[in-house]
């Protein structure tokens, strides 16, 4: 019998360890729905509760449409990392069967370090550091805007767009705050067919397959596009995606298949004034999609393709 969990950070309280969730808990229980008709044990776990070598002492057993809980330690044979950070999956556990990997988690947490692996595809990006950096950098930012973002910010936030002048005076957040500073996309065009001005198109990779694609739009008069920050967000149907974007996807999906051990993914893209596009940054936590959304049955489908494949590893 093959034990199978989704791993998150929080601790769980109450009965039900998925009452985080929220609005899409019946597309997570679909997952879960999906793994046990291939015959695995599932298991709902926290990171918090996590020993080693797989081992876990506390978690919840998925069972009859019902949560169990469970005391004794379980040895899980491959966990679904959707945790934040890079705290878990433990770095020094290589062969923890973990979809996804330490090692893709880190490119995908720090900014500066997916520079280096696509930067082709990105704006030009410089490490900033600490606050005392920003004046060396401005010079060399060729935009008259500049985006100043954490190196391992998450859900927008610390985040300033401006003129470069008015960055002098944007203070850093954070108890020792790393910045990077990227020169300006400007969006306001759109992308024929999808948009007509500010956006940020996200592609969800599972199993080396694009299998959901969403356009999120800043509230008016704001940049920042996360949902987090209150930004709308649409379904898009993937064959109205610019073939200039699909051709850089269609790049990097093999890439990091090979390299990154077939990760789960999304990618972030802007189309600027020149139509070319650029790749924001890349998330290695895919937000799933809401029930009513058409690809929500191809993005599940995938990741149990994904696990299937990772369990069989040899």
């Amino acid at each position: 019998m093959i034990n199978f969990g989704i791993c998150f950070s929080k601790e769980f309280v109450g009965d039900n360890p998925l009452r985080h969730i929220g609005s899409k808990l019946p597309v997570y229980l679909r997952l879960l729905e999906l793994c046990q008709k291939e015959g695995w044990d599932i298991y709902v776990l926290t990171r918090k509760t996590y020993k080693g070598n797989g081992i876990f002492e506390g978690s919840w057993l998925f069972k009859e449409e019902k949560f169990i809980p469970v005391k004794e330690e379980v040895k899980i044979d491959l966990i679904y990392d959707r945790t934040g950070g890079i705290y878990f999956p433990p770095a020094n556990e290589p062969d923890l069967k973990v979809f996804n990997n330490h090692k893709f988690k880190v490119l995908c947490w720090d900014k500066s370090m997916a520079y280096k692996e696509i930067g082709e595809y990105m704006p030009k990006t410089f490490w900033v550091g600490d606050k005392k950096g920003l004046n060396k950098i401005l010079p060399e930012i060729k935009t008259e805007w500049i985006v100043l973002k954490p190196f391992n910010g998450l859900k927008g936030n610390g985040i300033f767009i401006g003129p470069k002048e008015q960055a002098r005076s944007f203070e850093f957040i954070g108890k020792d705050p790393k910045y990077i500073a990227q020169e300006f996309l400007d969006t306001s065009r759109g992308i024929t067919g999808i948009t007509k001005g500010l956006h940020d198109l996200r592609v969800a990779i599972v199993n080396g397959k694009v299998v959901w694609c969403h356009i999120r739009v800043p509230v008016e008069g704001t940049f920042t596009s996360n949902a987090a920050q209150g930004g709308n967000l649409t379904e898009v149907d993937y064959s109205l995606v610019p073939e200039s974007i699909k051709n850089i996807v269609n790049k990097i999906i093999p890439e990091f298949a090979n390299k990154y051990d077939n990760p789960s993914y999304s990618l972030d893209f802007g189309i600027g004034r020149d139509s070319v596009p650029k790749i924001f940054e890349i998330n290695d936590q895919i937000g799933f999609p809401k029930w009513e959304m058409k690809a929500r049955d191809t993005f599940l489908k995938e990741l149990v393709e994904s696990f299937k494949k990772k369990i069989h590893d040899k």
